[in-house]
């Protein structure tokens, strides 16, 4: 009978492990990643490049060649009222004088300057020289050289020579105590000799020097008082360069 019992319970435990499943293998100790891990271990795509991420070049409106910008014209109209203003060479009363207006209009000024003086000075379009814009725009007196008829209410000749070199000075305003002089340049303007001499001379009332040039030092000189009552020296000199006579305010 234990025999029976034995067997019958041997036969339980063979049967009852016979019908339980077969427990799972165990899982590695690395998972399989799933789907969404193995996005994330891809390179980002951050690091790819993208057309957004290029630097942008700026177009070529917005800087256009130098070429085509306009130039800026800097050129303006004055009004010159008296024909007798005088032109000069250069920005400045010390310079030579070209030549007088001569007709009262409008005038093209294209470029300025500012003479040691703090006088502004305006160039004529023309190119024949500039003119003072700003007060005094006159100079007491203009000199150069004498054309052939030259209309005239006193004159001085040196004498008989054939070397006479004929000078126009023109008072631009009554001038006094006028002194036509000869002057010595290497000790500085010292006064050689008067030549001419006059108490009064009125606006236009020309004077007709005739000289000699013996060289480049030879220095000619018209002091005189003007209508505020300053002293005023100039020198009448050939220049070196092109043979033009100047004209030039000095201080001795």
């Amino acid at each position: 009978m234990k025999r029976w019992i034995l067997i019958i319970f041997a036969l339980s435990l063979l049967l009852s492990a016979c019908s339980k499943e077969p427990e799972p293998a165990s899982l590695p100790t690395n998972p399989v990643p799933t789907e969404s891990t193995v996005i994330v271990e891809e390179p980002p795509l951050t690091t790819a490049p993208e057309e957004t991420t290029a630097p942008s070049l700026p177009e070529e409106t917005t800087l256009p060649p130098e070429t085509t910008e306009p130039v800026a014209d800097s050129s303006y109209t004055i009004a010159i009222d008296d024909p007798e203003t005088l032109i000069y060479e250069a920005p400045g009363f010390r310079s030579r004088c070209t030549a007088l207006v001569g007709e009262a209009g409008i005038y093209t000024i294209v470029e300025e300057a500012t003479d040691w003086d703090g006088n502004l000075w305006g160039r004529l379009k023309s190119g024949i020289g500039w003119v003072c814009l700003t007060e005094p725009a006159i100079v007491p007196v203009y000199a150069d050289y004498a054309p052939e008829h030259f209309v005239c209410v006193d004159r001085w000749h040196c004498g008989e020579t054939d070397y006479v070199t004929d000078i126009g000075i023109i008072p631009m305003e009554q001038i006094r105590n006028v002194e036509f002089v000869l002057l010595n340049v290497i000790e500085d303007h010292k006064v050689e000799e008067v030549l001419y001499t006059a108490e009064v001379l009125n606006a236009e009332d020309a004077i007709l020097m005739s000289v000699v040039y013996w060289g480049d030092m030879t220095t000619y000189g018209l002091n005189f008082i003007d209508m505020h009552g300053n002293l005023r020296y100039f020198a009448l000199y050939i220049s070196g360069k092109d043979g033009s006579l100047i004209c030039s305010e000095y201080a001795p």
